[in-house]
């Protein structure tokens, strides 16, 4: 699995060059940088995002041959679709792969699908929304790709998605028989994510304020504990909330 490494920006930016919170998550669209200057790669666009970029537009991942940077949270609306609010802008993930010419294209578009199909798999996207800028807007993007001259076709890419893919059933819960569920219920600091679960823009769970999956050994800084019913949230420094059970995450 390619390294994703989180270069998230800040809230003034955010404000700038986004229209906020709301995406529907139900797309994510492929686009190329264009960008073949030396070293043009995923660090110095996510450091161009997160310095705040002269242009009006804005993307949740950069791509290349070594690691994505990840500049948006996925619930966020960011401009890189030109559909105003269409789909494109509004319901869709968006991923910039690397063209820098002192980087490999062909390991940065496998690192894209690797991405790509983790993105599906968090969100529930199926294969057929995934798609290209040019889905959107018209725009030729992803170039290199739809040119079939580089190493990969959109066809080939498309294909690399569904290795793999197959759909989990969930584990039926088994009913509590008490209501002291093992939650963390004090205590702030540092918390290591020890079960894969989810981050989310509220104490209430569900779909629509979920803001990203949590990888298991990310470490997050709590700053508060809230009780919801009979369970309790962690609010972490970034003010999103994941569960406090301990089967999914332990105090450091």
């Amino acid at each position: 699995m390619v390294t994703i490494h989180k270069q998230l920006v800040s809230q003034s930016i955010i404000n700038k060059v986004t229209s906020g919170t709301g995406n529907g998550r139900k797309w994510i669209t492929i686009h190329e940088t264009d960008n073949d200057r030396a070293t043009a790669n995923a660090d110095a666009h996510g450091r161009l995002q997160a310095g705040g970029n002269s242009r009006s537009a804005s993307w949740h991942y950069t791509v290349d041959d070594k690691e994505a940077v990840q500049s948006f949270n996925h619930n966020i609306r960011c401009w890189a679709a030109g559909d105003g609010m269409g789909n494109g802008n509004y319901n869709s993930i968006h991923v910039e792969i690397c063209v820098n010419e002192d980087g490999n294209y062909k390991k940065a578009v496998k690192n894209a699908a690797e991405l790509v199909k983790k993105i599906m798999k968090d969100e529930n996207i199926p294969l057929a929304n995934v798609v290209q800028h040019n889905h959107w807007s018209g725009k030729n993007c992803p170039s290199k790709m739809r040119s079939g001259k580089w190493g990969y076709t959109w066809t080939q890419f498309k294909d690399m998605l569904k290795d793999d893919i197959t759909t989990v059933s969930k584990p039926v819960s088994k009913p509590s028989t008490s209501n002291n569920e093992e939650y963390y219920k004090k205590g702030t600091g540092l918390y290591r994510i020890k079960k894969g679960c989810n981050a989310y823009d509220g104490v209430v769970f569900d779909k629509s304020k979920k803001v990203q999956a949590l990888n298991v050994n990310e470490k997050y800084t709590i700053v508060d504990i809230v009780k919801v019913g009979n369970a309790y949230r962690l609010k972490t420094k970034s003010g999103l909330f994941i569960t406090a059970k301990k089967e999914f995450v332990e105090k450091v």
